[in-house]
C-alpha cells in the first residue's frame, strides 16, 4: 500500500483554484468539476476493508489532481472485467474515514448530434466491454420473452442504431420515471420486475433496454456516474453543491463505434414538455447530467476481491468487516470550475 497522511496523485492538493478559460480550451472540456468524495465506516470491533470508486480516463473525460486524505496507507486498483478503478483501504479497527478528491475535465458527449467542440473520436476504446455487453447479468437476462419482445418491437428495422432507437422510444413512451421512489425494487435493474412494473429509475429503465438490445445481438452496457443538476437543468449551473445520488446511461455498439442513450432522462424531459431534449438523449448525453463517469457494468468483483457476492453495481463506497458488508456513510460535494455551454 502507498503511505502518507496526505497521499496525492498529481500536482494539486485538495483545495484548488478555478482554472482559466484557456485551460478549459486546452483540455477540450465542456465541464470541469472538482469532486470531493468522503466515506465513514463505523467501528465494528474488528478489522475493516473499504473500497471507494475512482473514475478513469476515457476519450470523454480526463481525471486529474487526485488527492487521498485521512488514511495512512491505500491501494489504487483496477478490476479486469470492466476496467473500473477503486481506492482500497484496510484498517485494524474503526471508525474509518477517508476523503478522495479529483478534478474531471468532461468533454461534451455528442455522437449522433455531432460535436463541433470536441476532437475526441466517436468510438469507445474499451474492448473488454464486449464480454459483458453481449451476455446476461445476474438481473439482466437475454433471450426468451425478452428476445420475443425485442423482435416484435424492431419489426423489420435493420442495424443496431435503428433497433436500439425502437427500444428507446418504447421505454420512453410506456414506462414511467419513479419520482416518488415507490418501486419495491427501485434501482436494482431487475429486468423481470421492471418489465411488468413499468416504472423505475435510470438503472431500471436502462437495464430493460440492455436486455432487449443484447437479445438482438447488439452489444450494450450500463455506465454509472454523477450529475451536478436535475431536470430541467439549472440555469445557470450552481457553482457548488452536494450530490444526492447517482445517474446512469447506456452505451451500445454499432459499426465499431459506441453510441450513448439516456432513456431515463428522456422520459423526464418529456414529462417537462420538452420533446426536443427527449430526442437529443438518443445518441448524446447532457453534460451536466453526466458530469463524471465513475464505473461501468454490473456484477462487479472488486480488487482485492470482496467476501460477499459480486456487487450489482459500484458507484458508492463499499465496506466489509467480519466477513460481510458494513454500511458506509458517504457525502459527495462538487465545485464547478468551468463550463462551456453547447446548445443541443
Amino acid at each position: 500500500m502507498k503511505h502518507g497522511k496526505l497521499a496525492a496523485l498529481g500536482l494539486m492538493a485538495l483545495s484548488c483554484a478555478a482554472p482559466t478559460v484557456s485551460h478549459a480550451a486546452e483540455n477540450n472540456a465542456a465541464l470541469t468539476t472538482r469532486f470531493t468524495y468522503e466515506a465513514t465506516v463505523p467501528d465494528t470491533g474488528a478489522p475493516l476493508r473499504l473500497w471507494m470508486p475512482l473514475p478513469s480516463n476515457s476519450e470523454w473525460q480526463t481525471v486529474r489532481d487526485v488527492a487521498i486524505e485521512g488514511v495512512d496507507a491505500y491501494q489504487v486498483n483496477k478490476e479486469a472485467k470492466h476496467g473500473n478503478r477503486m481506492v482500497y483501504v484496510e484498517a485494524p479497527q474503526g471508525p474509518l474515514k477517508i476523503k478522495v478528491a479529483f478534478t474531471v475535465d468532461r468533454r461534451d458527449v455528442r455522437v449522433l448530434a455531432g460535436n463541433e467542440t470536441s476532437t475526441a473520436v466517436k468510438t469507445q476504446p474499451v474492448a473488454s466491454w464486449l464480454e459483458e455487453a453481449l451476455t446476461s447479468d445476474a438481473k439482466v437476462p437475454i433471450g426468451g420473452r425478452y428476445g420475443d419482445m425485442a423482435r416484435q418491437l424492431v419489426g423489420g428495422k435493420q442495424g443496431a442504431t435503428a433497433q436500439m432507437r425502437a427500444f428507446f422510444d418504447n421505454v420512453v413512451a410506456t414506462m414511467q420515471y419513479d419520482y416518488n421512489k415507490e418501486s419495491p425494487k427501485l434501482g436494482e435493474g431487475d429486468v423481470a420486475f421492471v418489465c411488468d412494473y413499468k416504472k423505475g429509475n435510470c438503472s431500471d429503465l436502462h437495464s430493460y433496454i440492455i436486455s432487449m438490445g443484447r437479445s438482438m445481438g447488439v452489444p450494450a452496457i450500463l455506465e454509472y456516474g454523477f450529475p451536478i443538476t436535475g431536470i430541467p437543468t439549472d440555469e445557470p449551473l450552481k457553482t457548488e453543491g452536494k450530490i444526492g445520488g447517482y445517474h446512469c446511461w447506456t452505451w451500445f455498439q454499432d459499426g465499431g463505434r459506441w453510441i450513448p442513450l439516456d432513456a431515463s432522462d428522456a422520459r423526464r424531459w418529456l414529462d417537462k414538455g420538452n420533446a426536443q431534449m427527449k430526442d437529443f438523449e438518443f445518441g448524446n448525453l447532457v453534460t451536466p447530467r453526466s458530469a463524471v463517469a465513475m464505473s461501468m457494468g454490473r456484477d462487479i468483483t472488486l480488487v482485492p476481491a470482496q467476501q460477499a457476492p459480486p456487487l450489482n453495481y459500484f458507484i458508492y463506497p463499499y465496506a466489509e468487516s467480519k466477513g460481510g458488508p458494513v454500511k458506509a456513510e458517504w457525502t459527495l460535494t462538487y465545485n464547478l470550475l468551468d463550463f462551456t455551454k453547447v446548445k443541443p
